[in-house]
């Protein structure tokens, strides 16, 4: 047989303490988060990309939107596996992919001090803890929301 407690922790905790208490378990999984390496480096990989599009976007407003319009201009009916392959199935590159293989090649030091550049002199501390607060402060509420709706559902069965 298996007895269930219900406990209300507000009978317990107050306000303040129970977001304090979310707010550490929530650093504790960021934390943890980041302990994995793989997850470390698609947050950062997906934060660099965004910054460089932020960036391209005070110079060229709207540049994402632009680059999406120019290619299918330019592009036409052309599908996108004609670019990158010759036409048949599992077929070799075509002449566009080895000239952005060997441009990126070319580049590649360029491309990686431009990409270090502005992963470094960019601050986040603010952005990310913000972010995370912010999380924090949704997961609490929802909480909150959880407790009050399970509490009205038993007032109402009662």
């Amino acid at each position: 047989m298996v007895t269930t407690l219900n406990i209300d922790v507000a009978d317990y905790l107050s306000h303040e303490e129970i977001k304090e208490l979310v707010r550490d378990q929530l650093r504790s999984e960021i934390q943890s988060f980041f302990r994995d390496e793989k997850n470390a480096q698609r947050l950062l990989s997906n934060l660099s990309y965004q910054i460089v599009f932020d960036e391209i976007d005070k110079i060229v407003p709207n540049s994402q939107k632009q680059v999406v319009d120019m290619t299918i201009k330019v592009l036409g009916d052309m599908k996108s596996y004609t670019v990158f392959r010759d036409g048949s199935y599992g077929g070799t590159p075509s002449l566009a992919h080895k000239y952005m293989e060997a441009a990126v090649v070319d580049n590649k030091a360029l491309i990686s001090q431009k990409v270090r550049d502005t992963i470094t002199s960019k601050d986040y501390s603010n952005e990310i803890w913000s972010k995370f607060e912010a999380l924090g402060e949704t997961f609490v509420s929802n909480i909150y929301e959880i407790t009050r709706l399970g509490r009205d559902n038993k007032s109402a069965n009662l």
